[in-house]
């Protein structure tokens, strides 16, 4: 009898630089987890939900780190999903025009899942605007941050996902969060309150808009 279903619902490949050989997994991402897998005090207090990731792959083809780029919802899945997808998955490595192995990205979406519960939803993400007098040098892009947030519903923990281009500016983005994010305020998938929502930081000159 089947009890817990989980499933990956779509992976593309990011390969960066010129390409000759795009990165291929040695095996089918479906398979880097099983039933068995699914936390048991996830399942206890009835979390899932489906979360977006990407992995760096080395040159050996090798994932050497795993971010989140949108939540389950819930910390503990997430963090669960990629010990899992950094323990399992291997890749042969992309390389580039000349036939030397390189670095590249692997994303993928990737759902928990307990039969008869409601369907899954997205959790939805934070926006969060900084007004500086002169953008900071260095600043690339929006800092892509995931905020933990205790039973009191007051932020306590910031992790970046996906670096603004500058470590100084990204601790100033998690500072921001720290202080403005909103608690969550509705409960997801039936399930528990989410303890874990991703904020977006952007920063922007004083008067732009």
């Amino acid at each position: 009898m089947l009890l817990f279903a989980i499933g990956f619902l779509q992976s593309t490949e990011v390969p960066k630089g010129p390409l000759a050989t795009p990165l291929k997994p040695k095996s089918p991402p479906g398979s880097w987890a099983t039933n068995d897998d699914y936390p048991s005090e996830a399942i206890r207090k009835e979390q899932y939900g489906t979360l977006h990731f990407t992995l760096t792959i080395d040159a050996t083809g090798r994932p050497d780190s795993c971010h989140i780029t949108w939540t389950s919802g819930f910390a503990e899945l997430d963090q669960y999903s990629c010990a899992i997808f950094l323990k399992r998955a291997k890749f042969y490595p992309a390389r580039d025009g000349a036939g030397k192995p390189i670095r590249a990205t692997f994303s993928s979406t990737f759902r928990w899942e307990i039969p008869g519960a409601p369907k899954a939803r997205d959790v939805p993400g934070i926006d969060l605007v900084v007004e500086v007098a002169k953008l900071p040098t260095g600043y690339a892009r929006p800092a892509l941050t995931r905020v933990h947030f205790a039973r009191s519903g007051k932020p306590d923990s910031c992790r970046v996902e996906a670096s603004s281009g500058n470590a100084a500016i990204d601790k100033v983005a998690c500072e921001q969060v720290m202080s403005q994010s909103p608690a969550p305020n509705e409960r997801i998938n039936g399930g528990g309150m989410p303890d874990t929502r991703m904020v977006q930081v952007t920063f922007e000159p004083t008067g732009a808009k």
